[in-house]
C-alpha cells in the first residue's frame, strides 16, 4: 500500500507525513442518503470509500476518514436522508483543511462521491486557492470513468440509484443489495434544459420518482461495477501523478 489512512497510524508516523509535498485526500460519501427502496442509504459512502481504497493502494496520499454528510438537497423530502446546508459545508471542510495549511501542505484532493456537493466544493476550493495560496483538486463524480461506464451500461440515462450505481453497489457488497426491488425510472427533464445530450440550462429540482431513482437498476451486474470502480480509481490516479510535480509559478 503506497498511500496511508491517517485513522490507523499514531501521531509521530502522522507528523513525519505532514510536509508540504504531502497530498491530502478528503473523501465525500453521504452516510444517509436515500438511494431507492433496493439500495442502503449509504450507498455513496461505500462506493466513495472503495474508490479511496484502490487510490490509496497504488498513490501515496495520506487519506482521511470519509465525511459521511454534506448538502444533499434533492433529498430532504426523504426519511433519514441528511443534508447540511452548503454554507456549513464549506466552513467545516475549510477547517479541516486549514487543520493540514497551517503545518505545511500545500495540495490536497476532495474525492467527491456527490453531485450537489460540487456546488460548495468549488467555492471553496476557489477561495483555498485565493485567500491561502493552496490547491483544492476535486473529482466529478460524474466524469469519473465515464468512458466505460458509457461503454458497458444499457440504460438510456440515470444519474441516481441507477444501473451504474447499482453495479458499483454489487461489486462492493452485494448483500447490501436487493435485486427483487430494483426499477427503472426517470427523472423528467425540462426541454431546453438539455439538448442532444448537453447541459444548457442548470435548473434544480428534488426527487420525485416513486422509489426515489433515476435510471434503469434492473440492468446492473456485479461485472459492471467492478469495471466502473476502477475505471474511476484509474482517472484518480492519473491526475495524481500529474498532480504530485504541480508548481505553481
Amino acid at each position: 500500500m503506497k498511500g496511508t489512512y491517517i485513522a490507523d497510524i499514531p501521531y509521530p508516523k502522522a507528523k513525519e507525513l505532514i510536509h508540504s509535498d504531502t497530498i491530502v485526500m478528503l473523501p465525500i460519501g453521504g452516510g444517509s442518503k436515500e438511494h431507492g427502496d433496493h439500495l442502503p442509504m449509504g450507498t455513496d459512502l461505500h462506493v466513495t470509500n472503495k474508490v479511496a481504497g484502490l487510490i490509496v493502494e497504488r498513490f501515496p496520499v495520506l487519506c482521511l476518514p470519509t465525511l459521511p454528510y454534506s448538502y444533499f438537497p434533492a433529498f430532504v423530502d426523504f426519511e433519514g436522508s441528511v443534508n447540511v446546508q452548503a454554507t456549513h459545508v464549506i466552513d467545516f471542510v475549510k477547517d479541516i483543511l486549514l487543520s493540514f495549511v497551517r503545518f505545511g501542505v500545500k495540495k490536497f484532493l476532495i474525492l467527491d462521491g456527490g453531485v450537489s456537493t460540487q456546488i460548495p466544493m468549488k467555492l471553496l476550493c476557489t477561495t483555498m486557492n485565493n485567500d491561502y495560496g493552496v490547491k483544492v483538486a476535486l473529482t466529478n463524480v460524474l466524469g469519473l470513468g465515464k468512458e466505460v461506464e458509457n461503454e458497458i451500461c444499457e440504460q438510456p440515462r440515470g444519474g441516481h440509484g441507477d444501473e451504474s450505481e447499482t453495479s458499483c453497489m454489487l461489486y462492493i457488497n452485494d448483500k447490501l443489495v436487493d435485486m427483487s426491488k430494483a426499477v427503472e425510472e426517470y427523472m423528467p427533464i425540462l426541454k431546453g434544459t438539455v439538448v442532444n445530450g448537453i447541459d444548457k440550462v442548470y435548473f434544480p429540482s428534488r426527487m420525485t420518482t416513486p422509489t426515489g431513482i433515476n435510471g434503469n437498476s434492473t440492468l446492473a451486474t456485479h461485472e459492471k461495477g467492478e469495471k466502473i470502480i476502477q475505471a474511476m480509481a484509474n482517472d484518480v490516479v492519473a491526475f495524481l501523478e500529474f498532480f504530485k510535480d504541480y508548481k505553481d509559478d
